[in-house]
């Protein structure tokens, strides 16, 4: 039986965090690129409501690899897959492989979006990740 130091899962779930909000940022930053070539005639507030959001998602993204980092856990490696990502870090010296289904991360990412979008008074990751965490 394999047992895992007592904070792994702290370390797993701050892992997940990270690569949702990493493809969260990389969507955001393509879409808001594809929106300014578009012929929109509210342009100029949706770049701005999406820049706003990016940078929203960039300091939840720095906070949850602060917190990552002070866990003992860093991100090594991340490989795009035909339907996942894969994974590869590192906690207290031992090297973790985890997937992410791509479904369920592109869920993960609107929902987040959804919650900045509504006004919700929370964070994304205290909204998303602590309540609805799957």
């Amino acid at each position: 039986m394999l047992l895992y130091p007592e904070e792994y899962d702290r370390f797993a779930e701050l892992v997940r965090q990270a690569v949702i909000l990493e493809v969260l940022e990389r969507v955001l930053v393509l879409d808001c690129a594809r929106v300014g070539q578009l012929p929109v005639k509210m342009q100029r507030p949706l770049k701005r409501l999406w820049m706003k959001t990016l940078g929203r998602v960039q300091e939840d993204l720095a906070g949850c690899r602060r917190e990552l980092n002070r866990c003992g856990g860093k991100i090594i490696a991340v490989r795009q897959l035909p339907d996942a990502r894969e994974v590869q870090a590192k906690f207290r010296g031992f090297l973790y492989t985890q997937f992410y289904v791509n479904e369920i991360i592109r869920n993960e990412c609107e929902e987040i979006l959804w919650n900045y979008w509504s006004g919700s008074g929370k964070s994304s990751r205290q909204q998303s990740f602590h309540e609805g965490s799957h």
